[in-house]
């Protein structure tokens, strides 16, 4: 399982070459001063949780994210939907496999990528300032 993980660890985090950038999108005013901030420390529950989910890696690594990671989106299908969807990535994990994916979808849809703080956990990462980019993308008409 160690070795399970560390090849899990490397492909999740390992920059990508040679990924073609969407149009970028950031709503509210988020990322003015951002690069002075940092993510928020973890409460006290948030860390205890963090250490029970340690335990189900295995679980984990089986039943979510290989299948999660070998579905094949039905393209068809989200292209009849484009005026719907709106790809999103946490800025923090730029050149990581979550964002190349959601790049990667958007530029297959022809949308631009939206941006919000964070990295592939942004909600827990920096739940303030997700929040706000959030409101202010839902209130984008």
């Amino acid at each position: 399982m160690d070795e399970a993980q560390a090849r899990m660890t490397a492909a999740m985090t390992s920059p990508g070459t040679g990924t073609e950038l969407p149009e970028l999108r950031h709503t509210g005013s988020w990322l003015d001063g951002y690069a002075d901030t940092g993510p928020e420390p973890p409460t006290p529950a948030l860390a205890e949780l963090f250490t029970r989910l340690g335990d189900l890696q295995p679980t984990f690594l089986e039943h979510i994210l290989v299948p999660f990671t070998t579905h094949e989106a039905d393209l068809a299908a989200l292209d009849a939907h484009t005026s719907r969807l709106v790809p999103v990535a946490g800025i923090d994990s730029r050149g990581q496999l979550p964002y190349r994916t959601a790049a990667a979808l958007a530029t297959r849809l022809g949308l631009p990528l939206t941006e919000l703080p964070g990295g592939h956990l942004g909600p827990v990462e920096r739940p303030a300032q997700f929040a706000d980019a959030l409101k202010a993308l839902l209130a984008t008409p």
